[in-house]
């Protein structure tokens, strides 16, 4: 059997590296090349609940789009509307996923039950939290 070396493995990874700024409530992500902010004092940049948001929303789209391409459906314009509460731990998140297809309403709730399952975003997310997720056509 042949052995690996772990540098190799490492490059396999997904990682980031989370540094705080100075003495605020501000940290800077930063994934190779990339580097955004996240706070918790300032408006002019997400906070981390609001870029885990955007993060499922994210990999909703995509893992729907390869749900489409996959099963060869086209699919038009899509995006994501989601919503959590304001204040404290996480204890509801409400997704509106808007879609515009020519697909039958059975291929398409097929289609989203399939990128809900694929999404690895939505699969971090506890079961006593409750998630409702709704679709309406564009």
């Amino acid at each position: 059997m042949p052995t690996t070396d772990q540098s190799q493995q490492a490059t396999h990874h997904r990682e980031v590296v989370v540094d705080a700024v100075g003495n605020s409530l501000n940290a800077e992500v930063k994934y190779g090349a990339l580097r955004w902010r996240l706070s918790g004092e300032d408006s002019a940049a997400p906070d981390p609940v609001s870029s885990f948001l955007g993060a499922l929303g994210g990999c909703l789209l995509i893992s729907l789009r390869v749900a489409a391409r996959v099963r060869k459906v086209e699919l038009g314009r899509s995006s994501v509307h989601a919503r959590a509460n304001e204040k404290g731990h996480l204890k509801e998140i409400k997704v509106e996923l808007q879609v515009e297809s020519g697909a039958n309403d059975e291929q398409l709730h097929r289609l989203v039950e399939v990128a809900e399952r694929g999404c690895h975003i939505r699969n971090l997310i506890r079961e006593e939290i409750v998630f409702e997720l709704t679709v309406t056509r564009i």
